[in-house]
């Protein structure tokens, strides 16, 4: 697992913890803006996209 991807697992599970930890509280696109992020470095793997040659 290379470390982009790391960043992404850390990303997720830091939304997750806090939509559990401060629920109503204005975090929900905190939250979401985490976890969406998280998710696309998991499955890319990468920040840029592949340029066309």
């Amino acid at each position: 697992m290379n470390s982009i991807r790391i960043i992404g697992l850390i990303m997720v599970l830091v939304g997750i913890v806090l939509q559990i930890s401060f629920e109503h509280d204005g975090t929900d696109f905190l939250t979401g803006v985490l976890v969406g992020g998280g998710i696309v470095l998991l499955v890319t793997g990468q920040f840029r996209s592949k340029k066309k040659a």
